[in-house]
């Protein structure tokens, strides 16, 4: 998954929102890669659909307990949506790095059992 230089650059602004904006990229790919359209998914968390675009394109933020029912809905691995978030990070053009390195960091201290 990549952004486009512009996308990225603007998301790197918004940091109180970082990770929900890289969150949502995720499910929308996954979304998609599942064959499920975003009213499919809003109607699964019995959200409106222009409530799950927000949380995709990272306008709202995801909250912790939404996200775990989004990676249910999708049928994939709660923590395969938090690495895949976090590497998109990682791979982002954000100028701020450390704090991208301090949140890559602790992402490699947490293990799902």
């Amino acid at each position: 998954m990549n952004f486009e230089k512009n996308k990225t650059n603007s998301q790197c602004d918004n940091q109180d929102n970082q990770f929900s904006i890289y969150c949502g990229a995720v499910i929308k790919k996954i979304r998609k890669e599942s064959g499920i359209t975003g009213t499919e998914l809003a109607k699964k968390l019995n959200i409106s659909q222009q409530q799950m675009s927000r949380y995709e394109r990272g306008i709202n933020k995801i909250s912790v307990d939404t996200l775990f029912n989004l990676s249910i809905a999708l049928n994939v691995p709660y923590e395969k949506v938090i690495k895949n978030a976090l590497l998109e990070m990682e791979k982002s053009n954000c100028d701020d790095e450390s704090m991208l390195k301090k949140l890559i960091m602790a992402s490699n201290t947490v293990h799902f059992y």
